[in-house]
């Protein structure tokens, strides 16, 4: 299947629930935005979503990075740049953008739009009133504020209760300790957990 996804470097941990929820919002909206605060796991989530989407998408996933971008006027230029869309003579990159996806199946992942949310918003909705079948699914510290978006609030990994934690070999069924482990493992060889 056509993608642009990088290659995770470590496993995913959790977040069955989310997915399984995310899922089934993307299937009644084509606009669907994962909020929370940085370092929430939204970039992540949303990766593994499109990996998982792959065959649902005969065209592709393709994510766009927003993250470095710091001038609103290029979040078109980066989107075409993603996928590999020329810009033709006479027409703007939007415009080269809805013709290149009008008649295609494709998920757009549109990463870290926080800083530039206008311009990802009137991007977002000139593809979306000319592409009938592409969904757009973004992270944001806010959504983005176009007709028909939906948004996820991506909570906060689960953490045992401080106030009556379990036995040390049981902290490991909670997503942040078993994050923590394997991540501390995997950079002080050696470290075992409780």
């Amino acid at each position: 299947m056509a993608s642009n996804l990088p290659s995770p470097l470590t496993s995913f941990i959790g977040r069955q629930r989310e997915i399984a929820e995310v899922k089934r919002l993307l299937a009644t909206t084509r606009l669907l935005t994962l909020t929370g605060a940085g370092g929430s796991g939204k970039t992540r989530l949303a990766y593994e979503l499109g990996a998982e989407a792959l065959q649902e998408y005969p065209d592709g996933v393709w994510a766009v990075e927003f993250a470095p971008l710091s001038d609103a006027d290029l979040v078109p230029q980066m989107t075409a740049s993603a996928l590999g869309v020329p810009e033709h003579p006479g027409w703007s990159l939007t415009e080269s953008l809805v013709q290149h996806l009008r008649a295609r199946s494709v998920l757009l992942l549109f990463d870290n739009c926080e800083h530039l949310i206008p311009a990802c918003a009137a991007l977002a909705e000139a593809l979306l009133r000319g592409c009938a079948t592409l969904r757009i699914l973004t992270t944001s510290r806010e959504r983005l504020g176009v007709t028909g978006e939906l948004s996820f609030l991506v909570p906060s990994l689960s953490l045992p209760d401080p106030a009556s934690l379990p036995p040390p070999e049981r902290l490991t069924q909670y997503e942040a300790v078993r994050l923590f482990v394997e991540r501390a493992a995997f950079n002080q060889p050696g470290f075992t957990s409780p």
